[in-house]
């Protein structure tokens, strides 16, 4: 009597096998097709780059106008469209305003600049033209011998600088009269971009955080450190250098500084050095004024520094920011940096959320695992 024997299927080949090969057959078509997709997405808003992160900002920083102006308005698009219409009678046109303002001075700024150096060659001729006071000629002298001692040609230096942010500022004149359309459509870009982020702004983030395959409590803390953070570097900084700025510009303006926009545009970029800030450019422009002999005009300009732009950091601060970012401030400063050198300016914002998330991350770690680590060593028994 014959036996029926079962030849055992080859590994691999089974019904699982089956199963398991087409479920992943699935995944690597599924992910590859997607990382396309994505890929072109990227490339297709990548020309849009600047007002949509333009928007978001504004967004964020209006947020809390917007929640106002939506409580007592019943209907969201409405309520979307007066912000909307206020960042753009309050942000955007002076800011579009400003920046041709900055152009045109920077452009008459550095020629004159670059003549006053091409007609001072040493230090000793920058100093005898300046009339400087005994002491402060003596600091300089003790300063210009180091100088020359280590042969540092700071006038070629500065007249290269000054040659550079020139053509820069030139081309970018140019390019803006030259494509005005395209200026046109990236403000049209923006402007519809913040309607939406202000009208579905929380359903947009709700929609991306489902998609993260997290924990809740989790994904709730990683959004609450980068909400923080926003509010203190956007709400806070922002704002904040935008304050200083156009105090120091009109300050200098009405103490009769030549070249007031381009100097206040200065003043907050230096805003977020600390301790000293804004001094950095008024109080050089109050020697200047004491030194051409204009004594209330220097004087009133360094009380306007010191009492007012000095001062309005603790005023606008602790209003505009909701939360603290929580970063450890030598990490935030580094980051910063950076960031700028890595991205450009926009590495300014870049930074402190990848730090953020980076800490963020690190605390998930450290309680869901790390705790989870130690806890199992603590309840192993000893071996006898």
């Amino acid at each position: 009597m014959a036996q029926d024997t079962q030849t055992p299927a080859p590994a691999g080949h089974g019904p699982g096998a089956v199963a398991f090969d087409r479920r992943m057959l699935f995944l690597v078509f599924f992910f590859v097709v997607f990382s396309l997709l994505l890929y072109q997405f990227v490339r297709i808003i990548s020309p849009f780059a600047s007002p949509l992160v333009g928007a978001t900002i504004l967004a964020l920083i209006f947020s809390p106008v917007h929640a106002r102006i939506a409580t007592r308005m019943k209907n969201e698009s409405a309520a979307a469209g007066v912000t909307t219409i206020i960042v753009l009678l309050t942000i955007v046109v002076p800011v579009v305003i400003l920046v041709w303002l900055l152009i045109s001075e920077t452009i008459t700024a550095v020629p004159t600049v670059r003549d006053w150096l091409s007609d001072h060659h040493d230090l000793a001729s920058v100093s005898a033209s300046l009339h400087l006071p005994a002491p402060i000629q003596r600091l300089w002298d003790s300063v210009a011998g180091y100088i020359e001692r280590w042969q540092v040609d700071l006038r070629s230096t500065a007249v290269e600088a000054l040659r550079e942010i020139g053509n820069k500022v030139t081309s970018f004149g140019a390019a803006a009269v030259t494509q005005f359309f395209v200026f046109i459509m990236n403000l049209i870009v923006l402007m519809l971009t913040l309607f939406f982020l202000l009208r579905d702004g929380k359903r947009i983030v709700q929609w991306v955080m489902d998609l993260v395959p997290m924990e809740e409590a989790n994904k709730r803390m990683i959004l609450g450190r980068l909400d923080r953070t926003l509010s203190a570097i956007i709400r806070g900084a922002f704002i904040t250098a935008a304050a200083q700025g156009t105090l120091t510009g009109t300050g200098l303006a009405v103490a009769g500084v030549p070249f007031a926009v381009m100097l206040g545009f200065t003043a907050a970029l230096f805003s977020v050095v600390p301790i000293v800030g804004c001094s950095l450019v008024w109080l050089p422009a109050a020697g200047y004024l004491l030194i051409k002999g204009k004594i209330v005009a220097g004087i009133g300009l360094i009380v306007w520094g010191v009492a007012v732009v000095g001062t309005v950091d603790n005023f606008i601060r602790p209003y505009v920011v909701g939360g603290h970012a929580q970063l450890p401030i030598l990490l935030l400063l580094v980051g910063i940096l950076g960031g700028i050198r890595v991205y450009g300016l926009i590495g300014a914002l870049i930074a402190p959320l990848v730090i953020a998330s980076v800490l963020a991350f690190a605390q998930i770690y450290r309680e869901q695992y790390l705790s989870g680590r130690q806890e199992g060593a603590t309840d192993t028994p000893a071996p006898s």
